[in-house]
């Protein structure tokens, strides 16, 4: 039998305590801070039957599993139609939430429809990979053919071939042979 006393004894009650609530913080319900996985240079993308319907790539992805979330670094989304390109939005930062499927590109966000010849600049859009439509609530500006129009909102398909722009204003151009300039490269 082994007799501790006095100091030795506090020491050693001391010890257990520190260990048991060590043990106990590492077995709590906390979900660890920071993201679970990070890629650089990732490619997201959803096919059908084999065609690519749109692709999403970023310098870097940060990957939450509780949210079941990634938050995304320099996006560019390509919407697909016939496995070609039509059109592309990219932003400063995002995120791709796959249990609701919907992408948030926010920051700088220039989407350019290259079947429409049209150029749309806001600071937040939201994509739904479901239903292949794109919005905002934010204040836009559409570019197309040099006439210039200005909304606080936006609802369009993903190929922005159908575009819907609330409380526009609308600005011609000055001189005809400015009316039909095409897109913005990006």
């Amino acid at each position: 039998m082994i007799k501790l006393s006095g100091l030795k004894l506090f020491f050693t009650i001391s010890l257990a305590a520190a260990c048991l609530a060590a043990c106990g913080e590492k077995n709590s319900s906390q979900p660890p801070s920071g993201p679970l996985q990070r890629g650089e240079d990732v490619i997201i993308s959803e096919s059908e039957m084999g065609e690519s319907k749109w692709l999403l790539t970023t310098k870097s992805a940060d990957y939450y599993d509780e949210e079941q979330k990634v938050v995304l670094t320099a996006p560019k989304l390509v919407n697909k139609t016939g496995g070609k390109e039509d059109s592309s939005i990219k932003a400063d930062k995002g995120s791709y939430e796959f249990n609701k499927g919907l992408i948030t590109l926010s920051g700088g966000v220039t989407g350019v429809s290259l079947s429409e010849g049209a150029t749309i600049k806001t600071s937040k859009m939201y994509y739904d990979t479901k239903t292949r439509k794109v919005w905002t609530d934010e204040p836009v500006t559409l570019k197309r053919g040099g006439v210039t129009v200005k909304g606080q909102a936006l609802e369009a398909n993903a190929d922005f071939s159908e575009i819907q722009l609330y409380r526009q204003k609308t600005q011609l151009p000055k001189e005809l042979r400015d009316f039909d300039k095409g897109p913005v490269e990006l």
